[in-house]
């Protein structure tokens, strides 16, 4: 059969897009499936490049020339190239080893080598009927785990009497505790009030970011203090993906619930 794309194969072959263009590939012998989900992708991901193939070799051709942030892809791509071909030739290429794979087919193939990868996330089967949520949510797991990986959390070290954030600031970033205390401040009718401490393996600043409301506090270090700064935009994957983090925003949390009922008492 031959191949059909939503892109030309020219475009293909000039070469790899920047590293922060979104691009994804649909391989799909079902020519109305793979239209509808070059459509679905487009819509949900705006400003994103969608290559597809309805046979497994001009599919393995694109992905080697502009490689996808994921592959979707069906089970049955032809008898030249077949799906599991396309994978194993994936597979060795150093480059594309860890491409993210969403599968259309709700039967979990129960090659060794795939179930390896089911295990470790990196191939996802989507049922079918395919539902245009499960789709979008299913890619958009892939690449927010990407975006972790790739994160690099800034180490902030502070001296005693330096100020962390000011009220009313837009909050950007949260930022954990590892060493050192600091003082959170609140200015009432030109008197400053002492709202509490932040110790260390505890959270400082995430209620801006859980509100969406400017900083509504001053912050400043009592000693020498260390932090891991988090970016608002990986703060809500990263308590889903750090179980120790998770436990200690609870803490956090839980410790200011307690200190606000208290002073109510």
């Amino acid at each position: 059969m031959e191949a059909r794309s939503s892109e030309s194969s020219d475009r293909a072959r000039e070469g790899a897009l920047p590293d922060n263009k979104l691009v994804f590939m649909v391989a799909e012998a079902d020519r109305t499936l793979c239209d509808e989900v070059v459509n679905i992708l487009k819509g949900a991901f705006e400003g994103c490049t969608v290559y597809s193939a309805n046979e497994g070799s001009e599919a393995l051709k694109k992905v080697r020339n502009v490689p996808p942030k994921v592959l979707i892809s069906g089970m049955e791509l032809g008898a030249k190239v077949t799906f599991h071909d396309m994978v194993r030739n994936i597979d060795m290429d150093r480059g594309l080893q860890n491409l993210p794979i969403v599968v259309l087919s709700d039967i979990v193939d129960t090659e060794p080598k795939l179930q390896g990868d089911l295990a470790k996330g990196r191939i996802k089967f989507l049922s079918m009927p395919m539902s245009r949520d499960e789709l979008i949510a299913s890619v958009k797991g892939f690449l927010n785990s990407e975006n972790l990986k790739n994160n690099t959390f800034r180490t902030v070290i502070l001296k005693g009497g330096d100020t962390l954030f000011s009220e009313g600031e837009k909050a950007e970033s949260a930022f954990l505790v590892k060493t050192g205390r600091l003082e959170a401040t609140h200015k009432v009718d030109d008197q400053v009030v002492v709202l509490g401490q932040i110790l260390a393996g505890e959270f400082v600043g995430e209620m801006a970011h859980i509100t969406g409301e400017p900083r509504n506090a001053d912050v400043r270090a009592l000693e020498a203090t260390e932090l891991v700064e988090i970016p608002c935009g990986t703060l809500d994957l990263l308590i889903f993906s750090k179980p120790t983090w998770t436990k200690s925003l609870l803490k956090t949390l839980c410790r200011r619930l307690r200190e606000a009922n208290q002073k109510r008492g």
